[in-house]
């Protein structure tokens, strides 16, 4: 798990930030998804097991990364210190959830939000 420092720190030099181009777009969403679940970043890149709160947090991030940002699940899973498989169920729950229609909404309203801050196309992103 990264400490609290190391997440919120922009200096590229800093340990999190090594391997810039394949984290940061990942960092974006995980910083998003914390925000609008309500719990700390470090949580949702965190490597640690984690409540249900902040695990369904690492999810949303994680699907905010690959169908948001259109990343390859890969890259995501680099990103978010993770495995392929991982990020692919983290994917499919939240998808699975979509069926809710007030809670599609918001979901839909985070990938956009997350591609404006990461200067992303406003349109379109890889659905799972």
């Amino acid at each position: 798990m990264l400490p609290r420092s190391e997440v919120e720190t922009a200096d590229s030099t800093h340990p999190f930030h090594t391997d810039a181009p394949r984290r940061e777009p990942c960092l974006v969403a995980a910083m998003h998804a914390a925000e609008a679940v309500g719990v700390p970043v470090d949580v949702v890149i965190g490597s640690r097991r984690r409540d249900s709160r902040c695990t369904s947090a690492r999810a949303l991030g994680m699907y905010l990364a690959h169908v948001g940002l259109g990343l390859p699940m890969t890259r995501v899973a680099a990103g978010f210190g993770r495995h392929r498989s991982t990020v692919a169920h983290a994917c499919r729950k939240i998808e699975e959830r979509r069926e809710v229609a007030g809670w599609d909404r918001w979901v839909a309203a985070l990938e956009e939000s997350v591609r404006g801050l990461a200067g992303a196309p406003m349109s379109g992103g890889v659905h799972v």
